[in-house]
């Protein structure tokens, strides 16, 4: 069977002219580089090489399959240049997932961007679903990490930080009452304890939707739900054919802006649209690292702009 050893053999003979040469640059004796090359033509059934008195030179075959000898050689140093490379997280692929109202807010289609752009050779692989799905790939590893709405609790390798805090808006069709003549002060939950709510779920009724229905009954209220999107894209749509109210995150306010009017909540009004970053703390490889990063540079900035809005 012709393996590496043999190529890298043929390459040192043609390459020196001579077996005793070949022999020391190959780091072994050359009795056995002999027997080596006699055993290879004998197998091939075909002569390599012609000897005579100052050494060995190429036949026309032998220099046929030196030349595919560079060739398969280049490409195993290929290979296992892009294995490395993978290795070192330079290359392969990073997934990271992201709920539906995730995106909306500017910072993390700025994060992919510029993360694509710092790490050019690592396939992007995105996948929008619902916290649960997330999280389950999360746990099998099919997802490297992730943007949630819900926090879980503490799990064995599993990291889960708060990237931002946003305030959440009412979300009224554009001929509400609301919408035509805006409080001052803005919106207090309990004006909305008549609406028609539009409210979206995940299969087990938690992330934004238990955060909004614990807010209402805060409030001294419980809310009246007309309609139950499966997305809040979905809540958004059934909001501007007017069949109801919604509460989202404030970042999701340029979608419908001609049918939808966004309305601010009253200052202190207990209720925030929080995103976590979730990964497994094991297989951080350097891209899964950078991309971590980024996102705590989110957070970071997030802070420095409320202080300022705070110091105005």
């Amino acid at each position: 069977m012709l393996e590496l050893r043999h190529l890298r053999s043929l390459i040192a003979i043609s390459e020196e002219g001579n077996l005793t040469r070949a022999a020391e640059r190959l780091g072994i004796q050359q009795p056995p580089l002999t027997r080596l090359l006699r055993a290879l033509e004998t197998d091939l059934g075909i002569q390599l090489f012609e000897r005579h008195a100052r050494g060995v030179h190429p036949t026309s075959a032998g220099r046929s399959m030196i030349k595919g000898a560079y060739e398969v050689l280049e490409r195993v140093e290929d290979t296992l240049e892009d294995v490395r490379r993978v290795a070192r997280g330079e290359s392969g692929e990073l997934s990271i997932g992201f709920t539906n109202s995730a995106m909306c807010h500017p910072s993390l289609p700025a994060a992919l961007g510029e993360f694509r752009e710092a790490w050019p050779d690592v396939l992007l692989s995105l996948t929008e679903g619902n916290s649960t799905l997330l999280l389950s790939g999360i746990r099998d590893g099919t997802i490297d990490a992730a943007f949630i709405r819900t926090s879980i609790a503490d799990l064995s390798d599993i990291v889960v930080e708060l990237i931002l805090d946003e305030p959440m808006v009412v979300a009224l069709p554009s001929t509400h009452r609301f919408a035509l003549s805006q409080p001052p002060g803005g919106l207090m939950l309990r004006d909305l304890a008549d609406e028609d709510f539009i409210l979206y779920q995940s299969q087990y009724n938690n992330g934004l939707y238990k955060t909004v229905i614990d807010a209402c009954l805060g409030a001294g209220f419980t809310p009246n739900i007309k309609q139950k999107a499966p997305q809040l894209m979905s809540a958004l749509n059934l909001v501007a054919g007017g069949l109801g109210v919604s509460l989202v995150p404030q970042s999701v306010h340029q979608h419908h802006i001609n049918r939808v009017s966004y309305v601010l909540l009253a200052p202190n009004t207990p209720l925030t649209a929080p995103l976590y970053l979730v990964f497994r703390s094991s297989k951080m490889s350097g891209a899964k690292l950078y991309f971590i990063h980024q996102a705590r540079r989110i957070r970071t900035a997030e802070k420095a702009h409320k202080t300022r809005m705070t110091d105005a």
